[in-house]
């Protein structure tokens, strides 16, 4: 049977990439006040793809964007979204700043930009569409991996790179806020390097005990029960688990159980009639009705599941 359509999903522009992020506040200084709960904070959304709501604009009339729901909820807080679609966790750390590696200049610069191939000392590839604003030294500019390619230009083309130590901008970005993590599926088989990489973001916070969420993985078209990769999201989220307690989301079961797939959000679809949830019940993995063509990334409707779990973790949590 089709899929039932919703009435209205908020739609916006794309995610947007690591960058410099508008500062100003809607309103009016008493109307903030007003309206913003005394502990309302900024919030900084950190991982890869799925952070980034990806695939969101498929099955759906309209497009679904998870850091677009938290922002509806958090207004006037600023949500800064940072998914970055195929980074690692390892990645994460660099655009958070807590990893500072040393940046050598490749040949000479480009002609009216300044733009200089660069390599990192951390041996640390690019991945996806990364660009991170940064310094060098002191030098701001912006760090890009997008073409597969590390390079560095500086914000003043006159301005000459030398090699340097580089640092992301970002961190500037974060300071004082609450975060969401959802980062390391990328490198999930490295069970032990998405924990600690976690535990650095965790512990990163201004209060790590009450300033982090940690979003539990989801098994994917590609992780059925009895894969590595199914077995490596079991231990990561089972140790997150045991680590963060309240602070841990355990989107597995939202998306991989019967319970989980008659919240609210999902029970126009009637997923437990649907031909397909059944046989992915059995294999653990999110049933079709809730995953792009692609099999690896939610659609619409599946981002809608989360933005609601987090939205009701946050309330839990007095975030909201």
């Amino acid at each position: 049977m089709p899929a039932p359509q919703i009435a209205a999903v908020p739609a916006a522009p794309a995610a947007p990439l690591p960058a410099k992020p508008h500062q100003s506040a809607p309103g009016t200084e008493a109307s903030r006040h007003l309206l913003a709960p005394e502990t309302t904070r900024p919030l900084t959304l950190w991982g890869s793809s799925s952070m980034s709501s990806e695939r969101g604009y498929e099955g759906t009339p309209l497009t679904v964007r998870i850091h677009e729901h938290l922002a509806l909820a958090a207004a006037p807080a600023s949500v800064h979204c940072f998914g970055v679609g195929a980074t690692r966790s390892p990645h994460t750390l660099l655009m958070r700043g807590l990893d500072t590696p040393r940046l050598a200049c490749v040949g000479s610069p480009e002609a009216g930009t300044g733009r200089v191939r660069a390599e990192l000392d951390s041996g640390l590839a690019p991945a996806g569409p990364l660009r991170i604003p940064g310094t060098v030294d002191g030098v701001p500019g912006e760090l890009d991996g997008s073409s597969g390619t590390w390079f560095f230009t500086p914000e003043d083309p006159a301005s000459p790179v030398a090699d340097g130590v580089f640092t992301s901008s970002l961190a500037e970005v974060a300071a004082g806020s609450r975060q969401v993590l959802w980062m390391g599926k990328n490198n999930i088989l490295d069970v032990d390097g998405v924990l600690e990489d976690t535990q650095r973001m965790w512990d990163a916070a201004d209060d790590p005990e009450h300033d982090t969420l940690v979003l539990g993985q989801w098994p994917t078209a590609y992780d059925p029960v009895g894969s590595d990769t199914a077995e490596a999201v079991l231990a990561v989220n089972e140790e997150q688990q045991r680590r963060y307690g309240d602070h841990f989301l355990d989107l597995a079961t939202l998306l991989t159980s019967a319970e989980g797939l008659c919240c609210p959000p999902l029970a126009p679809l009637s997923l437990l009639e649907q031909a397909g949830t059944q046989g992915a019940l059995e294999m653990h993995v999110a049933p079709p009705e809730l995953r792009a063509p692609d099999g690896i990334h939610l659609n619409g409707w599946g981002n809608l599941a989360v933005s609601w779990a987090i939205l009701q973790r946050m309330r839990e949590l007095q975030w909201l």
